[in-house]
């Protein structure tokens, strides 16, 4: 390895040194075939050569799947770089949320308390919008540990509101008052964005934010100029967490590459401020409830007889075994932010819509 993070091996699934060897992938391949293949009893030849291949293959959705599959505790170190390398990816995402399922979150705890202010912001958000009962209970003890800085508890807030759960815990906490203070208007601005109209309902009155100056009628807002620049920080604050443009950001929602060649100024403003009058198909949110009590929210991206696999916010894919699945909801609202408005100042907005207007395709 060339170098290391926090003590854990450097790994860049972008950059491969070479392909997998030809000899190992006729391995791999084998013993996915052999429904009885046990990687703990195979012998030590037959391991190497699935070791050389994961390393090979580090990172990508095959890697993950083998891992997952064949529950190699051994790559618990190279999960955790890819969980801290590429905090506030897919990747990291779906590196935690492994770790957790082998029983290896301690290694994810170590790596949020080794990491430096920047990192650890990243590294905790990560944890906490993965969405599984013990990677939001990690979350929840930074969120509660004095010891933290306030911007490492802010990206606990950050990730726990990408997800019902999260959402619920945090109501929770503002319920039997025991929020900071400081941390009391991000937290609502969460709830408040909530694409759950129940969540939504009870923060307004346990945790209601300022009430936002009301908006101009969008016909009004579309006559306005903004700063595309500015505004393309403002994509990168509050939108690339869910859609890509030019292959940057997150994989969840509609890529935005081309969006202001396809909508006009006022449907750019109704897109953003009223998501669930227009979803796009293949985008249609669904409510999985399953008997552990766990819910999940995302869009269908694959399903067999057997196991339902959804994709969360973040980009997180989440398999679900059909058995386990206690009820199934399609969710009439769009799974893109609701409210956004309260929590994006008016000139913000018409910035970040000056910049969409821009994203066209390239001739």
């Amino acid at each position: 390895m060339a170098g290391a993070i926090l003590g854990w091996p450097v790994v860049n699934s972008a950059v491969r040194a070479a392909e997998p060897d030809a000899a190992d992938k006729r391995i791999v391949q084998t013993v996915q075939r052999m429904a009885s293949f046990d990687y703990a009893k195979a012998n030590g030849k037959t391991k190497e050569a699935i070791g050389r291949y994961l390393e090979a293959t580090a990172g990508s959705a095959e890697y993950f799947q083998l891992v997952e599959k064949f529950r190699v505790t051994g790559e618990r170190d190279r999960l955790v770089a890819l969980a801290v390398g590429q905090a506030g990816t897919p990747v990291a995402g779906q590196a935690v949320k492994l770790l957790f399922d082998l029983g290896e979150g301690g290694a994810v705890v170590e790596a949020m308390k080794k990491a430096g202010e920047g990192d650890a912001a990243k590294l905790v958000e990560t944890v906490a919008g993965v969405g599984s009962p013990e990677a939001t209970d990690a979350a929840l003890a930074v969120l509660g540990d004095a010891a933290a800085s306030l911007a490492v508890r802010q990206s606990v807030v950050a990730g726990l509101g990408k997800h019902p759960e999260g959402q619920r815990r945090l109501l929770g906490k503002a319920k039997e008052g025991s929020l900071d203070v400081a941390l009391r208007e991000a937290v609502a601005a969460v709830l408040a964005t909530s694409t759950d109209e129940a969540v939504r309902s009870a923060a307004e009155s346990v945790i209601p934010m300022q009430a936002a100056s009301p908006l101009p009628a969008v016909a009004e807002l579309a006559k306005r100029s903004g700063d595309a620049g500015k505004g393309q920080t403002v994509y990168m604050t509050y939108c690339f967490t869910c859609h890509q443009v030019n292959g940057v950001g997150v994989d969840f929602g509609p890529a935005l590459s081309e969006i202001g060649g396809k909508l006009a100024k006022e449907a750019m403003y109704e897109a953003i401020l009223n998501p669930s009058a227009g979803i796009s198909f293949g985008y249609e949110g669904w409510e999985v409830k399953m008997k552990d009590g766990t819910t999940w929210v995302g869009m269908v991206a694959s399903e067999t007889d057997g196991e339902l696999v959804l994709k969360v916010p973040g980009g997180v894919l989440q398999k679900c075994a059909k058995g386990e699945v206690v009820s199934r909801t399609k969710l009439k609202a769009s799974l893109m932010t609701p409210n956004l408005h309260t929590v994006i100042p008016e000139a913000d907005l018409v910035d970040l819509v000056e910049y969409l207007m821009t994203l066209k395709k390239k001739p």
